[in-house]
């Protein structure tokens, strides 16, 4: 195993204390040096700079999943069982295709493919039977994929665009396959990685500029970098039990951000991280990739 161990050494530090009862879908936004994420069970986007200056949030009218940029600086946000645009400006918001899914299920994680495609998926509320669908919106169109799901996490995609990760979560594997930004999914999926015991479940994913993949577990008290062929390359303890999902971001790319929840622990559970649901930071050696833009 190869480890960094420079970026081994990276802190996390703690940027908003919130707490968000499942922070979620960090996302950077290069055009306006905005962080955005969400609060899931609340129903809130959020927004700031990287010092916390510029801090706002917005009511939603559904739980959001997961948002992607959109052009003239709006986001594309999968919401409550469907998707929508978000003028973050002007507080508005617009349906564009309000039932994707049953009530059953509700949205989840999602991201844009290297083509500016944003691929996204579902999850069954219960999280006891695999319904969940997922969907590619393409330039205005929205084609479901064949995939089912539990719950969907993820996805990330190679630097060349041409690999998918995601996440059936509570089967605790992360799955890979080949992906065309025209096609989606090209081959059968298959485990990249096999989590177990105390690992816990693998949620939110990113994938930075060497190809290597970051991606927080639920449950595991850690986000962990794995080599473009599925082994440990490092493992980084976070302050909660509860790590959602990441990205980069800052001027440089090379500042991580790392939502959290505090859903569903107990009083013992939130003693022991009091800092569940904070937002943090860590700064490291590596850079990510700006994230594409949606055709809207």
């Amino acid at each position: 195993m190869t480890v960094n161990m420079t970026a081994q050494k990276a802190l996390p530090e703690k940027v908003w204390q919130g707490p968000a009862l499942l922070g979620e879908a960090p996302l950077w936004d290069y055009r306006t040096n905005f962080l955005y994420w969400v609060d899931i069970e609340n129903s809130k986007l959020y927004r700031q700079k990287v010092d916390g200056s510029d801090y706002s949030s917005i009511d939603l009218p559904a739980p959001a999943g997961s948002i992607a940029l959109c052009h003239k600086n709006g986001l594309i946000v999968a919401l409550g069982q469907g998707l929508s645009h978000i003028d973050p400006d002007r507080d508005v918001i617009t349906a564009i295709a309000p039932e994707l899914c049953d009530d059953n299920c509700l949205m989840n994680d999602g991201k844009a493919d290297r083509s500016g495609n944003f691929v996204f998926g579902a999850k069954h509320l219960k999280e006891c039977d695999p319904v969940a669908g997922s969907w590619r919106y393409q330039s205005g169109r929205i084609t479901p994929l064949e995939q089912k799901f539990i719950v969907f996490n993820g996805p990330a995609f190679s630097p060349a665009g041409d690999r998918i990760y995601f996440a059936d979560s509570p089967s605790q594997k992360i799955m890979t396959a080949s992906y065309s930004p025209t096609e989606g999914v090209t081959t059968e999926p298959e485990v990249f990685v096999q989590l177990s015991g105390n690992d816990g479940y693998p949620d939110g994913m990113t994938v930075d500029s060497e190809g290597y993949l970051w991606n927080a577990q639920w449950d595991g008290w850690a986000i962990t970098r794995y080599h473009p062929n599925g082994t440990v390359d490092q493992k980084i303890d976070m302050p909660v039990q509860r790590p959602t999902s990441l990205c980069f971001g800052g001027e440089d790319l090379k500042t991580l951000f790392v939502t959290s929840a505090s859903t569903r622990l107990s009083t013992e559970e939130l003693t022991e991280n009091p800092d569940a649901g904070a937002l943090f930071k860590l700064d490291l050696q590596v850079a990510g990739l700006p994230e594409e833009i949606i055709t809207h």
